[in-house]
This record gives structure tokens, C-alpha cells and sequence, in this order.
């Protein structure tokens, strides 16, 4: 086992590393809910901030944002890693390209979309499968990719690519709620096959629901399904995994990382929690409380800052030679949050006070931080990089794909970032 292989088994010990894959058990609670209607989906952009506006990170941030920014361009262009190209696309918009020229889209759609054939529906359906024969990560959670499309701000109804018989998004959307499982009247993780593996989908549903798709569908169980009653199972969900930070909140307590609840979720649940607030923007669930139930758990968010960099730090004091690892974790916990919690901000979702804007400025400036003693460290050099892309070792390569996933996550956090303190600075005149 290399070095690597033995600091990535102790920091998963240590209960503070990588974006858990497995769910596990739930906090029961709460009430139903829903929101209004709000305006459609923003496609992604990086804003050009003005120089009079101040940014954390002083002379710093550039730096950062730099190595970022070629991180995502190198790693993320690859085109046979289509995780990456869909993480790209994340980061930098729909005209992201892969270093072979292509556009990413063209990529992906033209490289590793299939079909099959699915029941009461005519024809093939299309589909991305979780990966390629050669095992490199394709949609390890299930519609990734179309709901990085949808996103993006792409059209449901013009073809995807200028190939000849390329699908609409719309299709890809209608081939995925086909799949779903429905559940009506089932709350919680209940509400779901694989609890872990449903964020993506539904943003997509959401989204595309508003920009015209619609509401309602027959599932594979041949029930059918509406995109108000999916988004309220998994408000519920969200709310009931967080439950028992809710409940430390009150206490004055505090809690440990042992993958309960929230913790088991994919990148802490970050997923999770922006498939909740851009279906609110999409206006559902349809019911007037879910604005008040979101606050609630931008709160718990908020409240989640000091517990996990204070993990992060003991860790470090435990096992320093695990520094990469840490800066990692602070890198992929801060950026999805600066990341979800400003497009909560962008979509009328979360108004911060003052205290909560010093407390996501400090978490701006500890992302900057770590991400430059993450250089010193040489974990972005490309020689490094392909050396885990490539290790036999599963634990290696995914230490890898989170380098380059959080950095994606990362560099578009700070960009809305950016933009909220522009369009702030352009509201107030200064």
C-alpha cells in the first residue's frame, strides 16, 4: 500500500474526508412544504468584477483562482473522463472545451451517450451509464450530466450536438424521469431507492419543469409521478437528515462526524441541499412554507462552518502528514458551500446579515488559503496528478477525482461569490 493509500484509510478514520457515497440512517421529523414561483434558472457565467469592489483573499486571490482556473482547464478538459468534462462544465459554463478542441457538450454527447430500450416508452431512450469499460467515472451518480445541462441553461428543444439524430435535452429529461422509481406518500429516505443517488435527478426535474417540461409523468412502476410531490419528499429528506444538527443547534451542543445522517450524503450532502433550493426557485414544492423551511437550514449550513474547519484543524494536529488530505476537505466543504449557499443568496433564497457575510468571507479567505498550501504541497502539479489518475489503487484515483471535482466546486463558488458582491457594490453605488 503506498503512502497515499495509508493516509487516505486514516483520514477516512478520522471521519473528515472524501464525499461519502453511502446514505445512512435517518432523523426522523417535519411537516410538509413548498414555495413560490421564481424566475427561471440562470445559465452558468463568471461575472467580471470591477476593481473597486473588494474581494477576501487580497493579492492572494488571483493567485488562487489562477491555479484553479488551470486545474479545471487541464484535468477537467480531459476527454476521456467525462465526470471531469461535466465538472468543466460546472465551472466555467457551456462553452467549456476539452484540450482535444471539442466542445465539452460535443464530447460528451457524441463520446459516451447510449441508448436502450425501456418499457411503454417508443423507441430507444437515451442515457450516460455510470461508467466506461475502462472504469473511468461517466454519471457515478445518476444524472449528473443532464442535470449540468439543464444548469447550464442549455434549451430543452434544440439538439444537444450538430450530429445527425443527436437528442434534445428535453428527450434526456424524459428518458430520466421514465426511470425513476415513484414512491407517493413516502417521506423521508423512504421516498427513495438510492437516497444518495436522487439530488441530480430531481434539480433537473425542477428546472426543466419550469422552462417548460412537464409536471407530471408515468414512472417505471407505471404510477404516476409530479415534480411538486418529488421535491417535497426531498425537502423532507433534507430536513429530517439535518435533524439532529437542529437539535445541537438548540442544545448549545455540538456533534461528531460518524456518516449519521447528513454526513452520509455526497460531499456532506451539498448536493442535496442545492437540488432543494433550486427546485424551491423553480417554485417547488408548491406551498407557501418552503421559503421559511429553507431558512432553517441555511442556518444549519451556516452552523456546519466552525464545526468542520475545527475538524479539520484536530485532524491536523492528530496526523499532519495527512496535510493534503485536510486542505482537501476544508477545499471541497467551503467551495460547495460558498458555491450552494450563493445561489440560495442569487435566487432570493438566503438573505445573510452582516455577521453571516463576515462568517462566508472568512470561509472565502480559509479556501483561498488552503488552496495555495495545497500548491506548495504540489498536489495540483500534472505529474502528480497523473500519477493517482492512474494508480490501480481505488482510494488513490479517488483522491484524484476529489482534487479535481472540489477545485471545480471551488472556482464556481468564488465566482458567485463574486457576482453577488458586484451586483451588491452596483445596487448601493459603492
Amino acid at each position: 500500500m503506498t503512502r497515499l493509500a495509508l493516509a487516505l484509510a486514516l483520514g477516512a478514520t478520522l471521519g473528515v474526508l472524501g464525499c461519502g457515497d453511502e446514505p445512512s440512517s435517518s432523523v426522523s421529523e417535519p411537516t410538509s412544504a413548498s414555495a413560490t414561483p421564481a424566475p427561471p434558472a440562470v445559465p452558468l457565467s463568471v461575472a467580471a468584477a470591477p476593481a473597486a469592489v473588494q474581494h477576501p483573499g487580497g493579492p492572494y486571490r488571483e493567485q488562487a483562482k489562477t491555479l484553479l482556473s488551470s486545474v479545471i482547464d487541464r484535468e477537467a478538459g480531459n476527454p476521456a473522463n467525462a465526470w471531469a468534462l461535466a465538472h468543466g462544465i460546472l465551472a466555467k459554463g457551456p462553452d467549456f472545451a476539452a484540450t482535444d478542441g471539442r466542445r465539452a457538450i460535443d464530447v460528451l454527447v457524441n463520446d459516451f451517450l447510449q441508448a436502450e430500450k425501456l418499457p411503454g416508452l417508443k423507441g430507444l431512450q437515451p442515457f450516460f451509464p455510470k461508467e466506461t469499460e475502462a472504469g473511468l467515472p461517466v454519471e457515478p451518480h445518476t444524472d449528473l450530466i443532464l442535470k449540468t445541462l439543464v444548469e447550464a441553461g442549455l434549451s430543452l428543444d434544440e439538439p444537444l450536438t450538430k450530429a445527425a439524430g443527436a437528442p434534445t435535452l428535453e428527450r434526456l429529461l424524459r428518458s430520466s424521469r421514465a426511470r425513476h422509481v415513484a414512491s407517493p406518500g413516502s417521506k423521508g429516505k423512504e421516498a427513495f431507492a438510492s437516497p444518495d443517488d436522487v439530488a441530480w435527478s430531481i434539480q433537473a426535474w425542477c428546472q426543466g419543469s419550469y422552462a417548460g417540461a412537464p409536471e407530471t409523468w408515468r414512472a417505471s412502476n407505471g404510477k404516476d409521478e409530479e415534480v411538486h410531490a418529488v421535491a417535497l419528499q426531498q425537502l423532507e429528506m433534507l430536513e429530517a437528515e439535518t435533524w439532529f444538527m437542529r437539535q445541537a443547534m438548540i442544545d448549545g451542543s455540538t456533534v461528531k462526524k460518524q456518516r449519521q445522517g447528513i454526513f452520509g450524503f455526497t460531499c456532506g450532502g451539498a448536493h442535496l441541499y442545492q437540488a432543494v433550493t433550486a427546485c424551491a426557485k423553480a417554485g417547488y414544492p408548491k406551498d407557501d412554507k418552503a421559503k421559511a423551511r429553507i431558512a432553517k437550514l441555511n442556518e444549519i449550513y451556516l452552523w456546519r462552518i466552525p464545526l468542520e474547519t475545527k475538524m479539520v484543524e484536530e485532524a491536523m494536529q492528530v496526523a499532519p502528514k495527512l496535510a493534503p488530505l485536510l486542505y482537501n476537505q476544508d477545499v471541497k466543504f467551503l467551495g460547495h458551500l460558498l458555491e450552494s449557499l450563493g445561489k440560495a443568496e442569487r435566487d432570493g433564497l438566503f438573505i445573510p446579515t452582516p455577521e453571516e457575510r463576515l462568517l462566508l468571507q472568512d470561509a472565502e479567505g480559509r479556501l483561498l488559503a488552503h488552496v495555495l498550501q495545497m500548491k506548495k504541497l504540489r498536489v495540483y502539479e500534472p505529474a502528480m496528478l497523473a500519477g493517482w489518475m492512474n494508480s490501480k489503487e481505488s482510494g488513490t484515483r479517488q483522491f484524484y477525482l476529489d482534487v479535481v471535482g472540489d477545485a471545480s466546486h471551488a472556482y464556481r463558488g468564488l465566482s458567485i461569490q463574486e457576482e453577488l458582491r458586484v451586483k451588491r457594490s452596483e445596487a448601493t453605488g459603492n
